[in-house]
């Protein structure tokens, strides 16, 4: 199973890119599976990074709720043919330590369950020996299942009629229970066999692995009488007999419980209570068979394992975060409330941007940077930093900044104006997709939160949408149940922030940042950073 390195819902550049620097130094470091994951779009910005250094997307994650191919693992299905004898289910189940199967057709399409229970019924069902018409048994079965072989020419696809006589009288009485097509289990007894033949038998099984006369063999030829000689002894040859029949005669087909590979666990364990089969199968979209579970996968399924960079608050993170392990945790914010039931590897510096750590991981493992890699985390720094502007930029992020542009072979101011107008313009965007860009929950106080950030170089633009944009934060705020949803407008290049606010707590902006709040706005010089300019100011005043 992989880790997952994962950032925050909504991710920025730094959240992508330290996700796929981080997978990837892990990679190099253990020679394990790592793989850079997101829960949320690829913003423009974002997408130029990635698109110019040539970097591959990291994968969505809706979740990190454990699945039921998480129960499953990498196990190989196993299962039995529909058309498969009886025998094999008992051969197979004895093996898997079961006492049910599912049983698919050539394709692997799940077709039906059969169980042991299935099997006793049929073999105590007396019945069902005096018609074998009813049971599909072919002659191909017959030696499939008995073993042996056929001394005759024989067709195997063939089909049994009649019912089984077991030829252990004397002839006379024996041909009195013989009708046209019965087959007859005998022993090594040339004058029974003649007189079973002569009778109408439709087939001979010969016990004992015993073979027969030249006139026997003659005889038999000439009525068209298959001659089958099997190793088992007469009374462990008519137990085989039932057994001969295909699967299908006697599996389930209606009312089976299967799981599709990516239902939730919460919801399987559900079913399992409610029902109390043994095991269930699992099958995909085609509806082929993936495995099978149990009870037992329940206890010892492996959780995911992630590695959460870029923030540490379960509001911020992947859905289903507490049902996953948690292995690491790498960012320069604030100390959270995510929770692990194990210590952990928590690294968290005072510095402007993530991928700063990670580049320095890099230096402390003596793993070299690749030219894409040194790319992406040179944007995430300018990006967190607005090209050195931010208060939260160190002279830390600065040095490596440098030292990554020349690995990158790009021009640092260059390419971080480029990367801004990518991600800046507002041209063509709703006002949900401007929101949402980089919005995060915050639990100051008793108040909830949602300050969104958005770097833009189109104030003019954003004027013009700022209705819009009112009427969204509004519906956000409602349905997210917040007191309040800011949105900061920050100008990279006049160094300041438009703060928009919906919510009745106005005051809390006013006292906060010491300025009126009229029409749903007011103006903020100098303030560029969330996490050191935003978020401190109203933790204090509302006492988080």
């Amino acid at each position: 199973m992989s880790v997952i390195v994962i950032g925050h819902r909504n991710p920025d550049t730094d959240s992508i890119c330290s996700a796929i620097a981080y997978a990837y130094l892990k990679r190099q470091v253990t020679n394990e599976a790592y793989i850079a994951g997101r829960c949320g779009n690829v913003k423009p910005e974002t997408k130029f990074v990635l698109d110019h250094f040539q970097v591959e997307e990291p994968t969505y994650f809706e979740d990190v709720k454990a699945r039921v191919t998480d129960m499953i693992g990498q196990e190989s299905p196993f299962a039995v043919l529909a058309n498969a004898p009886i025998r094999d289910v008992g051969v197979l189940a004895a093996k898997e330590n079961t006492k049910s199967l599912p049983v698919v057709d050539q394709d692997y399409h799940l077709v039906g369950m059969i169980t042991l229970g299935d099997i006793a019924e049929r073999y105590l069902n007396l019945e069902e020996f005096k018609d074998f018409d009813k049971m599909g048994i072919t002659l191909g079965a017959l030696v499939h299942t008995m073993g042996g072989c056929f001394i005759s020419p024989t067709d195997e696809e063939r089909p049994l009629k009649g019912k089984a006589v077991i030829g252990g009288m004397n002839p006379n009485s024996m041909v009195k229970h013989i009708e046209p097509g019965d087959f007859v289990v005998i022993g090594d007894r040339e004058e029974a066999q003649l007189a079973a033949i002569k009778a109408g038998a439709g087939c001979l099984i010969i016990t004992g692995g015993f073979s027969v006369t030249e006139k026997v063999k003659s005889e038999a030829l000439t009525a068209g009488v298959p001659i089958l000689s099997v190793p088992h002894d007469t009374y462990s040859a008519a137990r085989l007999l039932g057994m001969c029949a295909p699967v299908n005669t006697i599996m389930h087909q209606d009312d089976i419980i299967a799981f599709q590979e990516d239902d939730y666990v919460d919801d399987v364990r559900k079913v399992m209570l409610d029902t109390r089969y043994r095991s269930y199968p699992v099958i995909n979209k085609q509806k082929r068979l993936v495995g099978v579970v149990s009870r037992y996968h329940l206890l010892t399924m492996q959780r995911k394992q992630v590695i959460l960079v870029d923030h540490n608050e379960k509001s911020q993170a992947v859905m289903g975060l507490e049902q996953a392990q948690i292995l690491e945790v790498i960012d320069h914010h604030r100390m959270g409330d995510v929770q692990t039931g194990e210590p952990i590897f928590f690294r968290g510096e005072p510095v402007g941007c993530t991928s700063t750590i990670i580049a320095s991981m890099y230096d402390e493992q003596d793993v070299e940077i690749p030219q894409d890699i040194a790319g992406i985390m040179l944007a995430a720094i300018l990006s967190d930093t607005v090209l050195f502007k931010s208060p939260t930029c160190t002279k830390r992020d600065k040095v490596i900044a440098e030292k990554l542009a020349q690995i990158a072979g790009v021009d640092i101011m260059e390419f971080g104006k480029a990367m801004f107008a990518a991600g800046s313009s507002l041209e063509g965007r709703s006002p949900e997709e401007i929101i949402f860009q980089d919005f995060k929950e915050f639990h100051l106080g008793d108040k909830k939160l949602g300050i969104c950030q958005v770097e833009t170089m189109d104030m003019e633009g954003a004027q013009k949408l700022k209705a819009n944009l009112l009427d969204s934060m509004e519906s956000i705020r409602s349905d997210k149940k917040l007191d309040m949803v800011l949105l900061m407008l920050t100008d990279i290049i006049n160094e300041g922030t438009l703060l928009l606010t919906a919510g009745k707590d106005v005051e809390i902006v006013d006292k906060a940042f010491k300025v009126t709040v009229k029409d749903q706005e007011a103006y903020l010089p100098g303030v560029l950073s969330r996490k050191k300019q935003v978020v401190p100011p109203l933790s204090a005043f509302l006492g988080a």
